[in-house]
């Protein structure tokens, strides 16, 4: 399995995460000219824009570490225009990172 594949794999179990915790999949792969979004989210009034991570156990560091001040800027300037186009309606905005680690244990028995 490429990169790429994993990715969509984590971004589909961070979505059944989001689910499983009572909140609404407002749009995955949001793309803008700043940037992309991987999922939107919607619960008890509060807009969620979620960047997703999946790392194989130790390969690249932690998913939040890839997170860093640009890619911030760039998801607030995409969740930004996803506001001003769509109109949506929250009373208060979040942005959260979703970790997805994926880790092979071998002789654990």
């Amino acid at each position: 399995m490429d990169r790429k594949e994993l990715g969509i794999k984590g971004e589909d179990l961070a979505v059944v995460l989001l689910e499983n915790r009572g909140y609404e999949i407002v749009a995955r792969n949001y793309i803008t000219k700043m940037g992309e979004i991987d999922i939107i989210a919607f619960k008890d009034r509060v807009l969620v824009f979620c960047e997703v991570k999946t790392r194989a156990a130790g390969i690249f560091g932690e998913g939040r570490e890839a997170v860093d001040e640009l890619k911030q800027q760039k998801i607030r300037k995409c969740a930004e225009r996803f506001i001003l186009t769509t109109g949506f309606k929250y009373d208060y905005i979040e942005f959260h990172v979703i970790e997805i680690t994926i880790e092979h244990l071998k002789e654990c028995f």
